[in-house]
């Protein structure tokens, strides 16, 4: 399997503030919820969410435009459901899309699916299997 490398680096900007950087240099801000942090930026369970979104909307404009249909408007609402206690991890998740254009329902519920079933690398990621390194004052530590 071949396989890209992506990065982001993360930084914390003090109380609950991280600043996310990609490699391209656009910024990410994430703060805890109100009462704990200053709101400062979006939960990070929320940029989760923004990014299922961002993805798939890619998708279903690209799917579309090849097919020659045009869409006047794309807004798209997700919405998950949290557990309550720790990890407090997405239970369920819904993206309602909604859309302005003349485009037969059919086109774009294929292209939503098709996204989310084959194109979408967030929609897949929720299911990836995450590592976890530390490097303490420049030194990798083993985790026995």
């Amino acid at each position: 399997m071949e396989t890209d490398q992506l990065m982001l680096t993360t930084k914390w900007q003090g109380d609950f503030v991280f600043s996310a950087v990609g490699q391209g240099g656009h910024t990410l801000t994430m703060d805890a919820h109100k009462g704990v942090g200053n709101e400062q930026g979006l939960l990070p369970m929320q940029a989760l969410l923004g990014s299922l979104a961002g993805c798939v909307g890619m998708d279903v404009v690209m799917i579309l435009r090849a097919k020659m249909e045009e869409i006047r408007s794309l807004e798209i609402i997700t919405e998950g459901e949290k557990r309550r206690n720790p990890p407090k991890e997405f239970l369920s998740i819904v993206v309602t899309f909604h859309v302005e254009g003349d485009i037969p329902a059919e086109k774009v519920l294929h292209a939503i699916e098709v996204s989310g079933e084959k194109y979408c690398p967030v929609a897949h990621s929720l299911k990836a299997d995450v590592r976890y390194r530390l490097m303490l004052n420049g030194e990798e530590v083993d985790a026995d």
